[in-house]
């Protein structure tokens, strides 16, 4: 039983002559017990009984003192703590007057309690069945720990408002009915408005037509217990749009029922214009590479029409000078002395060679004209062709060909073809002075180990890599016709099949000491660290 309940039934209990003698212990048993403060006073204003638990909250028990010097002599004051409380405006006064008085909430200290503690007071008139007034009861509850919680929670909440404001973000909560219920003033300044007329307002007022369908359904993907993060756009009150990306939650109460949703909302207006702008930079200059790369190929099949044209016309004249000379030294041979025979023989040899290059320019001429067609290709069987096609044009030569099984790519045949040719070719001619020839083909994998490297390796010749810049130029040499033989296009149509093929090719050597040439097929990637090519037998 509580003081307070104690309290509204009191006056009968005393009506009844529950202070008779023989029933004061039982009282006193019940007063004593109870885990609020009880003070009774007589209709004089005598106090006559104190509880234990008020002893404790007033820090002494009945003293000898008038009803008008209560607040001074118990240090009775406003919950201020700074205010002394006047008597008739404490609980057990005004009951003495015959008041129902509401609850009021006081701060007692004193000498005996000098820090002091806050409690919350009730007080009854106690009144017999005939209506006369018998004394008064308060109950007294200590509020101290109460006071402390919700200054805490108002510390709390002023710390986390004091956050919510300095956000550098919009914060935004609408309720059930999708208006807003709580928006921080980040978000109020970004659309022009005050925090006042933005609450209450329903989402769509902020919110363009093509927004709001969004919106709703973004809304009710909410109510599913569903968060997302989306861009959207928002409308300031001058009517411009704010494109803002919006991190939206559920809330829900203790029992998981939805109350409304959260949004943090941060404005990327200027990121999204700054977006657009690439954009339109990347269209144009799409649309510049575009007639740029246009121009080239127009530019490049003029040229290659040029070479093919001029390479097929030279051909005619060169079988003329040829077929003269030729007919000098067979008709005219007893006329010619011999500065003249050696004249005409080095015509029909520059001839030769003027027709091995107008050979080399169409052959390159070709692989850009060539139709490609892709198809699964067997390198593996390719190398192995053009190997036994080398070895049965040289039989006398020794060689030793190391070619991986296996080795399928998707590719232009007839072009992959011409590559393993031209490669092997040139290692079978810069091997020539070995005792054995060794040529290797085969595969590694890139540093990345998600492509494939292709190689040809020989144990010839080799290069100096001070000139490796030059290998792939067209009619560029790095040895003399009187060395070895060739028209400078071979390393030239090897470089165009490749990059038709979207990889790259490059080589490394030393003089003497052989070279190796890579090629990768469909993606450009750097060279792998690779081992030495072999070393002379």
């Amino acid at each position: 039983m509580t003081a307070q309940s104690l309290s509204t039934t009191l006056s009968d209990e005393l009506a009844e002559g529950l202070f008779q003698v023989q029933h004061q212990a039982l009282l006193r048993a019940i007063l004593d017990g109870i885990s609020e403060g009880v003070i009774i006073s007589d209709a004089s204003g005598r106090l006559i009984y104190f509880n234990p638990f008020a002893h404790k909250m007033l820090g002494s028990g009945i003293k000898e003192a008038r009803p008008e010097d209560w607040s001074n002599t118990y240090g009775l004051f406003y919950p201020d703590m700074r205010t002394l409380c006047p008597a008739e405006k404490l609980p057990l006064y005004r009951a003495l007057q015959g008041e129902e008085s509401a609850e009021q909430d006081l701060f007692i200290r004193n000498s005996l309690l000098p820090s002091g503690h806050h409690v919350r007071a009730t007080a009854r008139p106690v009144r017999d069945r005939q209506g006369k007034l018998l004394g008064a009861l308060v109950s007294m509850r200590d509020t101290q720990g109460e006071r402390q919680a919700q200054a805490e929670r108002r510390r709390t909440e002023q710390h986390f408002q004091l956050i919510v404001e300095a956000a550098q973000e919009g914060i935004w909560t609408l309720d059930t009915e999708n208006r807003t219920s709580y928006v921080n003033h980040y978000l109020a300044d970004m659309l022009g408005y005050t925090v006042d007329e933005m609450m209450g307002r329903h989402v769509n007022d902020f919110m363009g037509e093509e927004a709001r369908q969004k919106t709703t359904t973004n809304l009710e993907r909410r109510r599913q217990g569903k968060s997302a993060i989306h861009d959207t756009q928002l409308l300031h009150k001058e009517g411009r749009i704010i494109w803002v990306m919006m991190s939206s939650n559920p809330m829900c109460d203790e029992e998981g029922r939805y109350i409304g949703a959260l949004a943090m909302v941060t404005d990327i207006t200027r990121r999204r214009e700054a977006e657009e702008q690439v954009r339109q930079l990347n269209t144009q200059l799409e649309k510049r590479i575009a007639e740029r790369t246009a121009q080239l190929e127009f530019s490049n099949r003029e040229l290659e029409a040029f070479a093919y044209s001029v390479a097929h016309d030279l051909r005619a004249p060169l079988r003329s000078i040829s077929n003269f000379t030729l007919a000098l030294t067979e008709d005219c041979t007893d006329q010619l002395d011999e500065m003249g025979k050696d004249y005409i023989k080095r015509i029909r040899a520059s001839a030769q060679r003027m027709s091995e290059l107008i050979d080399g320019i169409l052959s390159l001429s070709r692989v850009n004209r060539t139709e490609f067609v892709e198809e699964e290709v067997n390198l593996s069987n390719l190398a192995r062709s053009i190997s036994e096609h080398l070895q049965r044009w040289q039989p006398q030569r020794t060689a030793r060909f190391t070619l991986q099984e296996g080795l399928v790519d998707r590719g232009d045949a007839q072009l992959l073809r011409s590559v393993l040719e031209n490669l092997m070719g040139n290692a079978w001619k810069f091997t020539r002075e070995r005792p054995v020839t060794e040529i290797e083909f085969g595969v590694i994998p890139s540093e990345d180990g998600k492509e494939r490297v292709y190689f040809v390796r020989d144990n010839g010749a080799g290069f100096d890599m001070a000139f490796q810049n030059k290998l792939f130029g067209v009619f560029q040499r790095l040895h003399t016709q009187q060395e070895f033989e060739g028209n400078g296009v071979g390393l030239a149509t090897v470089q165009r099949v490749v990059r038709r093929h979207g990889g790259r090719v490059w080589g490394e050597g030393k003089v003497d000491h052989g070279a190796t040439f890579f090629f990768t097929l469909h993606e450009a990637i750097p060279s792998p660290s690779l081992p030495p090519p072999p070393a002379n037998s």
